[in-house]
């Protein structure tokens, strides 16, 4: 094979399960694959590893240092990569597991190699905190990762640390992985900022460790409310779940990490027919899903064209993960 198109999916990111570690495991985390927006790229197999991005220097770079070690590891030749499609970075949807997960699948598909994204997540540096934009790419879904071993040997993650900052740790087992119902799914993006890097990093290390009491909260409204909801399609129930969920644990922190206008938005939505509003990840990306959202995705996009600009996106879930597009 000389050229492979593929896509892999966004996630929405609920929230991270345990950062209180007392029991002996951290994070832990439950999320969501979406249809879109997606990454997509287009690879050809070539003498060295190069890649392109639509002025994107910084994600360049790292594609091109991600298959430098698949393709080192592997024993395997080199390719160009052209990244065509990308959604936004750093605002909650795992643009950067999404594209380096997606250039190794690219290079393993040229050389005809069969690697799992857990595989490839260890040599691409993702997968350290969160699972779920990991299995997003393998499966698609409803996500629900096992989080790590915490400080029970050495080869137990040590520290409270994002995946960006949890180098050489391998991605987390899955504990569960259900399709998702045909609900549509709201995405707002307002002009705020998420966190990333050091301030990221220095967040972790302030507010850790998360009380055990809410860990346990969290984890009861997850088994009895949140997981039940999506197995019998009940909109109403996981409504509820979502935002009981949303107020506990380290989410409460990411969120007092934002700007007063990403507040003023997830109000708005709720106000406007959005079943179980939240934040992904560190935002500033909002979430909502309901049976129709159409006259939801219209007003957002007046709300935002009005407060200083951002997107929004009306799509569904992706139940299978990275799809290869053309090859040959």
């Amino acid at each position: 094979m000389n050229r492979v198109i593929l896509s892999t999916p966004a996630r929405l990111h609920f929230g991270l399960l345990d950062l209180n570690g007392e029991i002996g495991r951290i994070d832990g985390g439950v999320g969501l694959a979406l249809e879109s927006p997606h990454t997509l790229i287009e690879a050809e197999k070539a003498e060295k590893v190069t890649a392109e991005c639509r002025d994107e220097p910084e994600i360049t770079q790292r594609v091109v240092a991600a298959m430098e070690a698949v393709r080192e590891h592997l024993g395997i030749g080199g390719a160009h990569v052209n990244i065509r499609e990308r959604p936004l970075a750093h605002v909650g949807m795992g643009s950067a597991t999404q594209t380096l997960l997606g250039a190794g699948h690219a290079l393993c598909r040229l050389y005809d190699v069969e690697k799992t994204s857990g595989e490839l997540a260890k040599l691409v540096g993702r997968g350290g905190t969160s699972g779920i934009g990991v299995e997003a790419v393998q499966s698609g879904g409803f996500i629900l990762d096992a989080g790590h071993a915490f400080r029970r040997g050495e080869d137990s993650k040590q520290e409270y640390t994002p995946s960006g900052a949890s180098v050489g740790i391998e991605p987390p087992p899955i504990l569960a992985r259900y399709d998702f119902p045909d609900w549509d799914v709201l995405v707002a993006v307002p002009m705020g900022e998420g966190a990333s890097g050091l301030r990221e990093v220095t967040i972790f290390k302030v507010v850790c460790p998360i009380p055990l009491d809410q860990v346990r909260e969290m984890c009861h409204i997850l088994l009895m409310q949140m997981m039940p909801a999506v197995l019998e399609g009940d909109l109403s129930m996981f409504g509820r779940s979502m935002e009981d969920f949303q107020k506990l644990g380290f989410k409460v922190f990411e969120l007092r990490a934002q700007t007063q206008l990403l507040y003023d938005c997830l109000q708005f939505i709720k106000d406007n027919g959005g079943i179980g509003a939240g934040m992904s990840s560190w935002g500033p990306a909002l979430y909502a899903f309901g049976e129709d959202l159409s006259d939801l995705h219209r007003k957002a996009e007046e709300w935002l064209a009005s407060h200083g600009g951002g997107e929004a996106i009306l799509t569904k879930a992706n139940n299978t993960g990275m799809r290869i597009k053309e090859e040959g």
